[in-house]
């Protein structure tokens, strides 16, 4: 108890009696608590599957990834290359060298007029009198590399292959007029400056007009390299049985129901979009019909293995 002087407070302590009767119910109130508080986490730990480990086990460290770290490619190599040949009922139109490359993610591409020249004879005499695989043939002497596969087709056909792959967006610099009444083959081509859909005929007229008019081969490897690039993707992959079947009935090719489910891993990663897949333009020069030699040697660099 306290006692109030004028100088202040002056304590006196309790007697042993009255200290021990405190201490007594202060321990049976501590007592009471801890059990209380026992069964009370008890309790909970039983309702909701309580790990007394995990609770004071020390914290896992968190790593936030990008999705560009969590994204593990499936495993992939190698390169393929492709000669593709685009004709109609008369001639050679133009032809197509490609290579896919699983190495670095890639594609590399290299436009070819229809006359260009190859061992005295060009690739429309090839393709006309011959096969495409001969036409192929001629190419890899041409050039000294080996292409893996050859497929050639119809104008028509190719035209809807191409439909059915999707329209490719591409930005026309400017106004494209054009008709040519002159040769074999007649076509006209008309399109309007800035992004355009381009169809599977536009496609072909537009590749025509880059190599036999404008003399253009870089704008002709841009245009391809975009529709490789937007025409690769999910839903073509997910599509892809239906598409080959067209494909396989509808072109002269040596590519077999075996290398198509063989490249559906390579599919896979080409169509998402996350690979982002780089693309290279191997330009041919020309003097006349021939390729310069400077030319063969640049398109041999890249279509190497």
């Amino acid at each position: 108890m306290r006692i109030f002087k004028n100088r202040g407070d002056i304590f006196f302590s309790k007697t042993d009696r009255e200290k021990s009767a405190e201490q007594k119910f202060l321990l049976g109130a501590l007592a009471f608590i801890i059990l209380f508080t026992a069964v009370f986490v008890l309790a909970l730990g039983i309702k909701y599957n309580f790990n007394i480990k995990e609770f004071f086990a020390p914290d896992e460290p968190v790593t936030q990834l990008t999705e560009q770290e969590e994204y593990m490619p499936a495993q992939v190599q190698g390169k393929d290359n492709f000669a593709v040949f685009v004709k109609d009922e008369k001639k050679l139109l133009f032809a197509v060298l490609v290579q896919v490359d699983m190495d670095n993610i890639s594609y590399k591409v290299s436009a070819l007029k229809a006359d260009t020249l190859c061992n005295k004879k060009n690739l429309n005499e090839m393709i006309t009198a011959s096969t495409p695989e001969n036409a192929k043939t001629g190419i890899e002497k041409l050039l000294n590399v080996k292409f893996d596969y050859y497929l050639s087709m119809e104008y028509s056909n190719f035209c809807e292959f191409y439909d059915m792959l999707g329209a490719t967006n591409y930005p026309v610099i400017s106004d494209i007029k054009f008709k040519d009444n002159d040769s074999v083959s007649p076509y006209s081509l008309k399109l309007k400056a800035g992004e355009q859909k381009i169809s599977g005929k536009e496609a072909v007229a537009l590749i025509r007009y880059y190599l036999d008019e404008k003399k253009n081969t870089s704008a002709a490897n841009d245009f391809i390299l975009s529709g490789l690039l937007q025409q690769i993707n999910k839903d073509n992959v997910e599509n892809a049985e239906e598409l080959f079947q067209y494909f396989v009935m509808n072109a002269q090719t040596n590519i077999t129901v075996r290398d198509f489910s063989l490249a559906q891993g390579n599919l896979s990663v080409l169509s998402d979009e996350r690979t982002a897949a780089s693309v290279y333009s191997a330009d041919a020069q020309y003097d006349n019909t021939s390729l310069k030699k400077e030319s063969m040697q640049s398109i041999k660099s890249y279509f190497s293995k």
